[in-house]
């Protein structure tokens, strides 16, 4: 009896197993077969600012033509409207102007200035006199002037009010060294990279408020990714496949070159579990600072080669990684957007927001402006 009674409880473990193995067996069909089939991707939004991103791209063009002119024949004019708009951003914003102002003392790139300023026009829609006073800069910017105590001593951008940010900034900086090495071996500027990395920990953050309240928030560390994608930048792990092929395939439209191939090579066999540990790895996020700017540099090199530079948009260069590989088509006019992040009661576009921290000066001591 004793023997029977045994027997039953061994097969009801079996039967019990068996169907937890193909429980699990099954959930993983379903989510490979959703993986290949896209589903996983994110679905995004255009930015509502996407055709004034346009406009200036198409302004700052022109004046960067004349600044390349000026150039060759060793001339070096101070632009007076330039000076103007600096000095109105100064008065109504005295924070984001010194900034402005510090930039272009140290690189006189008016190019950057205009976009820096732009940027700081694109979110302040509730205060249309700053738009005005900018667009009616001229040679005598002081009839310009007119101070707003109610914003004088805050930062135009929301979202350096946020808690979010305070977190990920000094997280940042305690990641300096890994993001300035990445940026060297994959040859894209760190700003560029951490503008990426800056909206997907928004995100990241702010999808995840109680561990970010409870864990990240007090130890001032940035969050690795779960579920489809890993890391600080949240990479998925089919992405960090394809940026590793795409270093060895020559006819790849992504290829860099010789120089890149054996970047990210492997000496362990295993090399599923090593990618992962690269990913996810909480005490070094060297590799997800590489891999983010490698995939940047591979839809550089693409656009590049369709003759759609986008070396200089942070905001399309982050939208593209946003979305992945399989959204990247070279075009005239490319759409900024992406996924939404609310911070502060205010929607962003993962495009939109890695903009706005791209020219808002913050952070430019340590991850400077790349020189165009």
């Amino acid at each position: 009896m004793k023997i029977l009674k045994n027997k039953s409880i061994f097969e009801i473990i079996l039967i019990i197993t068996f169907f937890g193995l193909a429980i699990v067996g099954l959930v993983f069909s379903v989510v490979f077969v959703a993986m290949r089939l896209h589903l996983t991707d994110v679905k995004g939004s255009i930015d509502a600012r996407n055709e004034y991103f346009k406009e200036i791209q198409d302004t700052t063009a022109k004046i960067s033509t004349i600044d390349k002119t000026e150039n060759e024949l060793n001339i070096r004019r101070v632009n007076a409207e330039v000076e103007c708009k600096i000095i109105t951003v100064l008065s109504d914003f005295p924070i984001n102007g010194q900034k402005i102002l510090d930039t272009y003392i140290k690189t006189k790139d008016q190019t950057l200035v205009l976009k820096m300023v732009d940027a700081l026009v694109s979110v302040t829609a509730y205060d249309n006199s700053l738009k005005d006073k900018i667009d009616r800069c001229t040679f005598m910017a002081k009839n310009n002037l007119s101070k707003n105590d109610s914003l004088s001593n805050q930062d135009i951008f929301n979202w350096i009010s946020s808690s979010e940010w305070i977190t990920l900034r000094d997280a940042l900086i305690k990641d300096k060294d890994n993001i300035l090495e990445a940026s060297r071996v994959s040859g894209v500027p760190a700003r560029t990279i951490v503008a990426t990395v800056i909206s997907e920990q928004f995100r990241f953050f702010t999808a995840n408020r109680e561990s970010y309240k409870k864990f990240f928030e007090p130890l001032k560390i940035l969050g690795n990714g779960t579920k489809f994608s890993y890391g600080v930048a949240g990479v998925k792990f089919e992405t960090a496949r394809m940026i590793e092929n795409n270093l060895k395939d020559k006819n790849s439209p992504y290829y860099l070159g010789y120089a890149y191939e054996n970047v990210l090579d492997y000496t362990d066999q295993n090399t599923d579990a090593v990618l992962m540990d690269r990913l996810t790895n909480k005490d070094n996020h060297y590799y997800s600072y590489l891999y983010t700017g490698l995939f940047l540099k591979q839809i550089m090199n693409q656009w590049k080669n369709a003759s759609y530079p986008i070396g200089d948009r942070p905001e399309v260069l982050s939208t593209l990684f946003n979305l992945g590989f399989n959204k990247s088509t070279p075009k005239e006019n490319p759409d900024i957007g992406g996924s939404t992040i609310t911070i502060n009661g205010r929607d962003y576009t993962f495009g939109g927001l890695s903009y706005e921290f791209y020219y808002s000066g913050e952070l430019s001591e340590i991850f400077p402006f790349a020189v165009q």
